[in-house]
């Protein structure tokens, strides 16, 4: 009391209470901060993490606000307000980065709460793989970690992505320790470095990043946090990310319908709506014939309601998502047949892709040959998710090649259809990981060869496997 009389309420902060943990660099703390790696899904809550960790909800909410709003680390004109899009990751035991990447539309500055953000999860579980690199260096670390001082990875993946999205984008490095040297060209015309430094600096930057950060796709960010947390369970010897077609050796895929033409905002947001259902459904949190309320939407996306509705509803004439009277939305029941259908749509669909790919104009396969490379990169880390996603990239990236109005948007939905009926099912998309580079590359080939039948007999024998796979899987669940 005698606190509150002196200082008022100001006088009562950082008080300690039941369950409130030490101060935010005790190792209290740094595990609450870390355990969202450990999460069972990539979706999560305060309470999911205190029953994680053992501790109180109370106090998993009271250290991310000591963290991330009383502890945050804010940029100020350093970076643009909106706009930007993450396009590289790499976390070791000597240092962290993230690269940005700006020059694009301008969109609004986000104004709501971050926390409420679909972006929050994924850039709080990079901003917390710091604290298990750190750790690491401070036990001692294994032999191939490089040394605090020795950047020379982190400035070639830099130099890369700059090589990648062109010399006049503007990007911008946040990285904990000073990557730039006189005797080193690591910096380029419009790049930006901002040395963070301590490590309660670097995990206070998450609000200013869920705020600037813009145009990261929200499935493409639920990539990256997928292959964080695999690496947060491994080894930790080096984690290192580009977003495909940025040059980087990483390890993630694009999301499954990356688009290379750009998208309507009202096509854009549709998206992301999906990317929302597509995570609640794959943490188990919402299964088929459940009810998606549009406030809860509204508030995951930052959108109004009615933008919400006109995005379920393009969604509903995709097929993925059921408009019912007085339920509103609802995420459909699939069944066998359906998925059977939407392969039959697809192998057809793609036929008329795969030959009208193969009158390639010059330089019109490059983005395919880009998304081959970066599948057959993914495919060396072994995870069969993610050589999926890369897998679905590379057809998408061939319906993108055709320059056809229409066909390329169907071919879409159906992937989108696909990613749900199988996430809804339970099901593995887990193909053999040398069978997809080998079709896909052999399907490149007759392409580039411009044989239409050869690539067609390829397509048809690649859709007929995933038909077997998927069937033998649900004959086994009892679907």
């Amino acid at each position: 009391m005698r606190r509150y009389h002196v200082a008022g309420a100001a006088g009562l902060a950082g008080w300690p209470r039941s369950g409130w943990p030490p101060a935010d660099r005790d190792a209290a703390v740094r595990t609450l901060l870390a355990a969202p790696l450990f999460a069972p899904a990539i979706g999560w809550t305060s309470r999911t993490i205190a029953e994680l960790t053992g501790h109180s909800q109370s106090a998993v909410a009271r250290a991310w606000t000591q963290a991330y709003t009383r502890g945050a680390t804010h940029l100020g004109d350093r970076l643009p307000g909106a706009g930007l899009r993450l396009v590289a990751v790499a976390v070791d035991a000597g240092n962290s980065v993230l690269v940005l990447a700006g020059g694009g539309l301008r969109e609004p500055v986000f104004s709501g709460s971050f926390m409420r953000s679909p972006r929050r999860p994924p850039l709080q579980a990079l901003l917390a793989a710091d604290l298990l690199a750190a750790d690491l260096l401070a036990a001692g670390g294994p032999a191939t970690a490089p040394r605090p001082l020795d950047r020379a990875g982190d400035v070639a993946l830099v130099q890369a992505v700059r090589r990648r999205i062109g010399p006049n984008a503007p990007v911008y490095v946040l990285t904990r320790r000073t990557l730039a040297r006189p005797d080193h060209e690591a910096a380029g015309h419009g790049q930006v470095e901002i040395v963070v430094g301590e490590a309660h600096a670097w995990q206070g930057l998450l609000g200013d990043l869920v705020r600037r950060c813009t145009r990261s796709p929200a499935a493409e960010l639920f990539a990256v946090q997928h292959l964080v947390m695999e690496w947060a369970r491994g080894d930790r010897t080096r984690f290192e990310w580009a977003v495909p077609g940025t040059g980087g050796p990483g390890r993630a895929p694009p999301p499954a319908a990356v688009r290379t033409a750009p998208r309507a905002s009202s096509q854009a947001l549709a998206d992301d709506v999906l990317a929302v259902l597509l995570d609640r459904i794959t943490s188990g949190r919402l299964g088929g014939g459940d009810r998606i309320t549009e406030s809860f939407l509204a508030r995951s996306v930052h959108a109004s309601r009615s933008h919400v509705r006109d995005a379920l509803r393009s969604l509903a004439s995709s097929g993925l998502v059921d408009l019912e009277p007085r339920r509103g939305a609802v995420i459909p029941t699939p069944h066998v047949a359906d998925v059977v259908e939407t392969y039959a749509a697809r192998r057809a669909l793609g036929v008329l892709v795969v030959r009208r790919a193969a009158h390639w104009a010059p330089g019109a396969l490059a983005p395919v040959e880009r998304a081959l490379r970066d599948l057959i990169e993914t495919s060396r880390t072994g995870d069969a998710w993610a050589t999926g996603l890369a897998d679905l990239h590379f057809q998408d990236a061939l319906a993108d090649s055709t320059g056809m109005r229409r066909i390329p948007q169907m071919f879409y939905a159906l992937t989108a259809q696909l990613r749900l009926f199988i996430a809804v099912m339970g099901l593995d998309y887990t193909y053999s990981i040398p069978g997809m580079c080998h079709d896909d590359t052999i399907l490149l080939d007759r392409i580039r060869a411009r044989d239409e039948a050869g690539a067609a007999r390829v397509w048809h024998r690649k859709i007929d496997d995933a038909v077997a796979y998927i069937t033998t899987q649900l004959s086994v669940s009892g679907g």
